[in-house]
């Protein structure tokens, strides 16, 4: 067991861990279910950003806190992208959140890092990706320590 296994199992296991996978193209969101999905307790996939809004609406409602609750969202998708639902969200529930581009301009950069989420640039590998969703979980887990 390497040292990094061990400091996994030994933490405080969250109750309950969410993801919500936002993206317009359905093997995208397959991708990533298979890339990252094991560490949830439930995947929720939706395709536009007017779907990631009511779920993460719904999701408000449902707890007080989302500490466990991880969001993955494209930009470019149908209805709202995914910065524009965030901005519209606020920061009412620091919920971790990464956004996937395929066009990672200056623009969308200034605006990710304003708006607080992590920007991941397509292509990606898995590891890159698996390494991205531990980096936003790691705050998350501190806080609840």
């Amino acid at each position: 067991m390497t040292h990094a296994s061990q400091a996994e199992l030994s933490a405080p296991a969250p109750a309950h861990r969410s993801l919500v996978i936002a993206d317009d193209s359905a093997e995208m969101r397959q991708f990533v279910r298979n890339a990252v999905g094991p560490a949830f307790d439930d995947v929720v996939e939706v395709c536009d950003g007017r779907e990631l809004f009511w779920t993460l609406l719904r999701a408000r409602f449902a707890t007080d806190r989302h500490p466990d609750m991880v969001v993955i969202t494209d930009i470019a998708m149908p209805a709202y992208n995914g910065l524009d639902v965030l901005d519209a969200w606020g920061d009412q529930d620091a919920i971790p959140t990464i956004v996937m581009t395929a066009f990672p301009s200056d623009e969308v950069r200034a605006r990710a890092e304003q708006l607080g989420v992590a920007l991941l640039a397509k292509p990606f590998s898995l590891a890159r990706l698996r390494r991205i969703v531990q980096d936003v979980l790691a705050p998350a887990a501190s806080a609840a320590v």
